[in-house]
């Protein structure tokens, strides 16, 4: 595990609070990181913050969670790629168990599933699309991903908090694999917004997957 090299990437967006604290945690992981996070123009000081304890900050235009992890795969230094929110919400401590199952069981793709999922439009969105994915827990960033797997993709949908990712590799046959994990308690400021703006922009996204899967990713 030592001398493997893993990119690890979050995309923040006024996280000042939390992104040092994540990348200090990620730092006592004994693990062979390059950590990237892309700042969507953040108007505190996360940027800054994150300049001086990551590998590689970059600093781009508001443009959402999905183009942010692209962004950064696209800026990663080898072939293991780790996404992860910056608001704490996804534990680092798991990510050594993670890679090994990754690694051990020859997925292409590893989603780390909560076990409980908190909003209702998680719940309906898992439900539509577990049929395709076989994933009980779609909107969960907490991810593995071979970066040969992705070395063609390009986000066609817009923001679908990272769901294209997943109809990309399902679409090539990519081996897609699961955890379940027990996520903390959340924050009282989710990154998307409150309780009825997330269910709308996480239903909204889902409508768009589910165009874009029968366009796109269908056949």
């Amino acid at each position: 595990m030592e001398t493997t090299r893993v990119s690890i990437i979050t995309t923040a967006y006024n996280e000042e609070e939390n992104i040092g604290k994540l990348i200090e945690r990620i730092r006592k992981l004994n693990l062979n990181t390059y950590i990237i996070v892309v700042d969507d123009t953040s108007s505190d000081n996360t940027a800054k913050i994150a300049s001086k304890l990551s590998d590689k900050t970059i600093i781009k235009k508001r443009e959402g969670q999905t183009i942010g992890l692209w962004y950064g795969m696209l800026n990663s230094v080898s072939n293991i790629l780790v996404t992860i929110d910056a608001d704490l919400e996804n534990p680092p401590e798991l990510i050594p168990a993670m890679i090994n199952e990754f690694i051990n069981n020859k997925c292409d793709v590893l989603i780390a599933s909560r076990n409980k999922l908190p909003r209702i439009s998680e719940k309906i969105s898992t439900k539509i699309f577990k049929k395709i994915l076989n994933v009980n827990d779609i909107y969960s960033n907490f991810r593995v991903y071979s970066k040969d797997c992705l070395k063609d993709f390009k986000p066609k949908l817009g923001e679908t908090f990272g769901l294209e990712f997943l109809l990309f590799l399902n679409k090539k046959r990519c081996k897609i694999c699961q955890i379940i994990y027990t996520p903390p308690p959340r924050r009282n400021n989710p990154r998307i917004g409150g309780k009825i703006k997330a269910n709308l922009r996480a239903f909204y996204s889902t409508f768009k997957s589910l165009m874009g899967y029968l366009i796109y990713y269908s056949w």
